[in-house]
């Protein structure tokens, strides 16, 4: 083990980071694998190796005990690392989050976004600015979660509402009289959402159908729960489902909207659409950061002893822009040669939707292709936080450049 640990006193989760985290991150992952916070009293874990060990390490690298708890409640499967209960719970659904699956879904989401393309399509031929985050990026993923979820319309604007005030909850640059109303605006939504939820589960008890919401209920990992259990289960598969895909749409439009050869090589070859989604994934990123905590004694990490119970935050962001696996890592590289990269989380904590929100990106980028190939974002944007980061708004407009 070095005999010097690197430390860092840095508000990593300031505004100012959230706009331009990639100094900070950088400085961070030259200081080292493992750089301790003073201010915070944890554990940063910047590069990709390091962060890998510790994210496929659940039996000593633990998520119970800490903020995940806290967001999506102890007996939500993101939430364990018992890897029985987990696997039971989260197998639920992952035949449906299978791409056999999702491919039988791919003609419904042509159609929601074809719907919702449609008035946008309409407004940029006319010449006007349209803010693509309220028209795409966040109705996309929630109509999408909604059909799987057998969610009615009518309640769309509550889930958005809910959904926008726990993340809002999370931003990290407020002030303390912010921040206080922001969690308590957060526990309000949760609380929110588990009413709507319970009132749907006694509903699908009843009256069964072919939506993720029926089949929890009635399957054997599902019916041994009770009702707060299912809560928990559910309203982290709305947040999830919406929230971060929103995020990574926007992080899309506007990476493509600034970066007209891009933007050009990708109206000529449609192919390369999936793999310029994940490049920006890795590029800018939606999670910027995961949380552990040390269990079952002391472990070395890269070097460091970490002393058991200790908190950990692990910075997807800086690994993501690491030079040990990625050439050039700050620059876009739209034929950048495939490699997994952390965006959607390694372990079995991996995103569970992650193949649907690949699907919803691709025909999302295809249809704002096909109605105006030479757009521009035309109006500035700020970032939401560190932890989960998204541009907004993205206004763009015909290029006229």
């Amino acid at each position: 083990m070095g005999s010097v640990i690197p430390t860092t006193r840095l508000d990593i989760m300031s505004e100012a980071v959230a706009a331009d985290p990639w100094p900070t991150l950088r400085a961070l992952r030259e200081q080292g694998p493992v750089v301790w916070h003073e201010t915070y009293g944890r554990w940063l874990v910047t590069t990709d190796r390091a962060v890998r060990k510790v994210a496929t390490n659940f039996a000593r690298f633990t998520v119970e005990g800490t903020v995940v708890e806290e967001m999506f409640g102890a007996d939500a499967f993101i939430s364990m690392d018992d890897r029985r209960r987990h696997d039971d719970l989260r197998n639920v659904w992952a035949e449906a989050f299978r791409k056999q699956g999702l491919d039988r879904l791919r003609p419904a989401v042509e159609r929601i976004v074809a719907g919702l393309m449609a008035p946008v399509a309409a407004r940029l031929n006319d010449g006007e600015a349209v803010d693509l985050s309220q028209t795409l990026c966040r109705p996309i993923p929630t109509l999408v979660i909604a059909l799987l979820m057998g969610v009615p319309d009518e309640a769309l604007p509550d889930i958005v509402r809910w959904s926008d005030a726990m993340a809002a909850g999370g931003t990290t640059y407020l002030s303390e009289t912010e921040a206080a109303r922001a969690r308590i605006a957060r526990e309000a939504a949760k609380q929110g959402l588990a009413d709507y939820l319970l009132a749907l589960i006694a509903a699908r008890r009843v009256r069964p159908g072919d939506d993720l919401v029926s089949v929890l209920v009635h399957a054997p990992a599902g019916a041994a729960l009770p009702d707060d259990q299912l809560v928990q289960n559910l309203r982290q598969l709305l947040f999830a489902g919406n929230e971060t895909t929103a995020k990574w749409l926007a992080h899309i439009f506007v990476t493509y909207g600034e970066r007209g050869d891009t933007r050009r090589a990708l109206v000529a070859d449609r192919t390369l659409i999936p793999p310029a989604n994940d490049e920006v994934m890795r590029w800018q990123g939606v999670v910027g950061t995961i949380v552990r905590r040390v269990r079952g004694g002391p472990i070395e990490l890269a070097g460091v002893e970490l002393a058991d119970g200790a908190a950990l935050t692990c910075l997807l962001a800086a690994a993501n822009r690491d030079p040990d696996r990625y050439d050039d890592p700050d620059r876009f590289d739209l034929h950048r040669p495939a490699r997994p990269n952390l965006g959607f989380g390694v372990g079995f904590h991996n995103c569970l939707g992650s193949v649907l929100a690949k699907m919803e990106a691709e025909i999302g980028v295809n249809a704002l292709l096909d109605a105006e190939p030479d757009y521009a974002v035309a109006a500035p944007y700020a970032y939401s936080s560190v932890p989960m980061r998204g541009p907004m708004p993205v206004v763009v407009a015909h290029d006229r450049g």
